[in-house]
């Protein structure tokens, strides 16, 4: 493991833990020896890691002879307490009372700590502007910088190709006239050359039919919250999506 430490600006620090694949493996293949997922000794022929998705990790072995692969998947919690147990058993201090997150690093993972906060930056979908309100208000508690409101998927879409904006996270209402939040995602997953392509996007439905969800899942949400939802809730979410997985004391 390898430290990293950048300054942003006055009173906000950024400490990063940097964990290799090997390190990375060797956390998870702890971690599922203590939680009953133990893992094969043999190298894994696929390891997907996505921290915005809540199945985060999946490491797939191949097949023994006359069997079939086998696949573990972990959520970022679980990764996180991994890579933190980690450090806690090779004697590698991490700050208390800091809000810690899991990041993707190369082919490996990363916990950042953050000292202070540059602020969060939260676009919101919603054809209805009353909904866009209400969502700013229940925002409020988390003070975040920054709020980009879209009327439309459509117009959401054209803002993030054009670069002019960078959300931390998205919040999309799923039924929408001309683009709903289904077609949406599948438009921002599928756009390449969209740069924020990957940001986690929470979709909001007050329609309570898991069919929905799931497809909402399939098309690339990282979470399907169902409305109505408090602000507490709403921004614990936020934090998970963005790959927190221990709230600060």
């Amino acid at each position: 493991m390898t430290w990293r430490l950048r300054g942003f600006f006055m009173l906000l620090e950024r400490r990063v833990i940097v964990f290799p694949r090997a390190d990375f493996l060797n956390a998870m293949r702890r971690y599922g020896e203590r939680n009953g997922k133990a893992m094969p000794d043999a190298a894994p022929t696929a390891l997907s890691f996505d921290p915005a998705q809540d199945v985060s990790l999946t490491i797939t072995f191949a097949a023994t002879r006359g069997g079939v692969e086998t696949r573990f998947a972990f959520s970022r919690e679980d990764v996180g307490h991994a890579l933190t147990e980690h450090c806690r058993d090779h004697k590698v201090p991490l700050p208390k009372d800091v809000a810690k997150q899991v990041e993707r690093f190369k082919d490996g993972a990363a916990i950042s700590m953050q000292m202070g906060s540059p602020g969060m930056h939260v676009m919101i979908i919603d054809d209805q502007e009353v909904m866009r309100n209400i969502i700013k208000k229940l925002l409020a508690k988390a003070n975040p910088a920054q709020i980009t409101e879209a009327d439309s998927a459509v117009r959401a879409l054209e803002l993030l190709r054009s670069g002019d904006v960078d959300p931390d996270v998205i919040l999309c209402d799923l039924h929408m006239d001309k683009m709903d939040g289904a077609q949406f995602l599948r438009q921002l997953r599928a756009d390449k050359a969209n740069l924020n392509n990957r940001k986690p996007v929470l979709i909001l439905t007050g329609d309570k039919n898991e069919q929905a969800h799931e497809l909402s899942r399939q098309m690339g949400a990282s979470k399907v919250l169902t409305k109505p939802i408090s602000a507490d809730d709403l921004i614990q979410q936020i934090r998970l999506v963005q790959g927190y997985f221990e709230n600060a004391k």
